[in-house]
């Protein structure tokens, strides 16, 4: 793992007792206010933070470029990119499945009607999670 990304994740475990969910987005992009609502109603504060390398973050937390989206976000020990669905994230973080390191709703899947949300493994392993 990476230098940038150790340092991210281990501000995000000094953090995880305040129930904050730090979210990476680029400089020039915005979060959709309903998602963030939703996160902050559901599942924990969130702390939104601008970078400018934010392709260089998800690389070097290893997530596959055909499943990233706009935001990269952690929550304890676990990594969510895009705007996956609060849902999913709640029963992900109940479950803690053995191995896995994040959920990500792909770009290509955020104006779909039925949201396809994958479970991601180390060294780039994915495998579909749930449609919400």
């Amino acid at each position: 793992m990476k230098k940038r990304t150790l340092i991210l994740l281990m501000f995000s475990l000094a953090n995880a007792e305040d129930l904050k969910m730090q979210i990476y987005k680029p400089v020039t992009s915005s979060c959709p206010a309903s998602w963030l609502s939703e996160i902050e109603m559901s599942i924990a504060k969130p702390e939104i933070m601008s970078i400018v390398d934010i392709k260089g973050l998800k690389s070097d937390i290893g997530i596959p470029k055909e499943l990233q989206s706009c935001n990269t976000s952690i929550l304890g020990d676990y990594v969510f990119e895009g705007n996956v669905p609060p849902e999913a994230i709640k029963k992900f973080m109940k479950e803690k499945p053995a191995g896995a390191i994040g959920l990500s709703l792909p770009a290509s899947q955020n104006n779909e009607a039925v949201k396809k949300v994958y479970i991601l493994y180390p060294d780039k392993i994915y495998k579909l999670y749930g449609t919400y």
